[in-house]
C-alpha cells in the first residue's frame, strides 16, 4: 500500500487486489515453498522502539492475570511484555478474538496494562493504532520493543506491513499474495511499486529484473508473475522478503540510479517514480 493511505489514522483496511484473471502476467506463478527465514533489514525505523533482543516464552496467564486484577488468555509473552485480553468465558469477545486487543508490560515487578490496540494493524506509531482508554492515542512508551513486536504482534508480520515493521513476513502471507490475481492496475507514483502497479516505473524495474536473469515480462503491469520474480530476487540478494519493489530493492535492481530517466530532487540517493521526468 502507499504511503499517503498508511497515515490514514486507524485504518481498518487496505485496498487489495482482486482475485480474477491476471491478463497481463506471462505466466501464473506457482506456490512459493522456500522455508527460508526471510531477511530483515538492520535500520529500525523512527516509528518503532529499539530492540531488545527478547525472546519468546511460554505464557504465564496467572501471574499476570493476578497483577491485572482479572482472568487472562494471554497468546503471545516475552519476559516483560504479553498481548491478549480477558478470558472468552467472561468477556464477550467474538469467535475470532478481540477486535481491540490489549498489551501488557513488566513495569518493575508489576504487570500493567499500556495500551489497547486494533488487532489487524501493526504496532507502530506510525498507524495510530494503539490508544490508552480515556486518555488518546498512545505514544511509543506504551508501544513494545521492534523486536517484540514481531513476536508478539501478529499483524506486524503480515506481508503488506513489513516494510514499515521490520519483521520477517509470514510465509503464509507472501504465498496469498503473490499468488492473487489483480482485478485492476494502478499508476505507480512512488515507492514500494507493487503488485497490480503499472507504468514507466514497472517497465523500468521489469528490464532490470530480466537483465538480472529473472523471469518478467516487460509490459509495465506489475502483476503476480513479477511479483514472484521480486521476490525470489530479494531472497538471493538478502533482502526483505515481499515481492514489493522497496528503497532497498529498487537500489539493488539499478544500483546506479542516474541511468533511471529523473533526478534524484530530495538527494536521498534514489530516483523514486514520483522523480521521473
Amino acid at each position: 500500500m502507499k504511503k499517503a493511505l498508511l497515515l490514514l489514522p486507524l485504518l481498518f483496511g487496505l485496498a487489495a487486489c482482486g482475485s480474477t484473471s491476471d491478463s497481463a502476467a506471462t505466466t501464473t506463478p506457482t506456490t512459493v515453498v522456500s522455508t527460508s527465514a526471510v531477511a530483515v533489514t538492520t535500520t529500525v525505523p523512527t516509528f518503532l522502539n529499539p530492540a531488545s533482543g527478547e525472546k519468546e516464552i511460554t505464557c504465564d496467564n496467572k501471574t499476570i492475570g493476578a497483577n491485572i486484577g482479572e482472568k487472562l488468555r494471554l497468546e503471545k509473552c516475552t519476559a516483560t511484555w504479553a498481548f491478549g485480553d480477558t478470558d472468552r468465558d467472561r468477556w464477550n469477545c467474538p469467535d475470532d478474538g478481540c477486535t481491540h486487543t490489549r498489551l501488557f508490560q513488566l513495569v518493575d515487578t508489576k504487570w500493567v496494562n499500556t495500551a489497547t490496540c486494533q488487532r489487524s494493524l501493526p504496532l507502530t506509531r506510525f498507524f495510530m493504532s494503539c490508544y490508552i482508554p480515556d486518555v488518546g492515542a498512545a505514544s511509543l512508551k506504551e508501544l513494545p520493543p521492534s523486536d517484540v513486536a514481531c513476536i508478539i504482534w501478529p499483524a506486524n508480520k503480515s506481508l503488506k506491513y513489513v516494510a514499515e515493521t521490520g519483521c520477517e513476513a509470514d510465509l503464509a502471507s507472501i504465498t496469498a499474495s503473490l499468488n492473487e490475481k489483480c482485478t485492476g492496475y494502478f499508476a505507480s507514483s512512488e515507492l514500494p511499486v507493487e503488485k497490480c502497479d503499472q507504468g514507466l516505473a514497472v517497465q523500468l524495474m521489469q528490464s532490470r529484473l530480466r537483465k538480472a536473469g529473472y523471469n518478467t515480462s516487460v509490459d509495465g503491469y506489475y502483476g503476480p508473475a513479477m511479483a514472484l520474480s521480486v521476490y525470489k530476487f530479494q531472497k538471493d540478494k538478502g533482502l526483505l522478503q515481499s515481492g514489493a519493489i522497496d528503497a532497498a530493492t529498487c537500489k539493488a535492481l539499478e544500483p546506479d540510479q542516474s541511468l533511471l530517466p529523473g533526478t534524484d530532487a530530495n538527494a536521498d540517493g534514489l530516483v523514486t517514480p514520483n522523480e521521473f521526468r
